[in-house]
């Protein structure tokens, strides 16, 4: 919902009030749907998610987005990422 949405990126910025994507390819894989790679950068000076103190690191993150679109809506999307990347990049200890 659009709550949710804002909630959602209300935290990101938070921690990485300096975020921005790159799109490193993008294409339209028919009927809508729309597949692109992107490469995320910033630096976490926000507390984290589980409360610890921010490292304040930058990171360069890559992942990929499936977006499914209809008109000039967007109706869904699926982004995935490799998280045990993003925590070595931020000093993170595995749990």
């Amino acid at each position: 919902t659009g709550q949710a949405i804002a909630d959602f990126a209300k935290g990101l910025f938070s921690t990485f009030p300096d975020l921005s994507l790159e799109i490193v390819s993008i294409g339209d894989t028919g009927g809508g749907l729309v597949a692109w790679q992107w490469l995320a950068r910033a630096t976490n000076t926000g507390p984290l998610a589980e409360g610890s103190a921010p490292p304040d690191r930058p990171i360069a993150h890559p992942g990929a987005s499936f977006t499914q679109v209809e008109g000039d809506k967007i109706r869904s999307d699926q982004a995935y990422h490799d998280r045990k990347t993003l925590d070595e990049q931020l000093g993170l200890k595995p749990k």
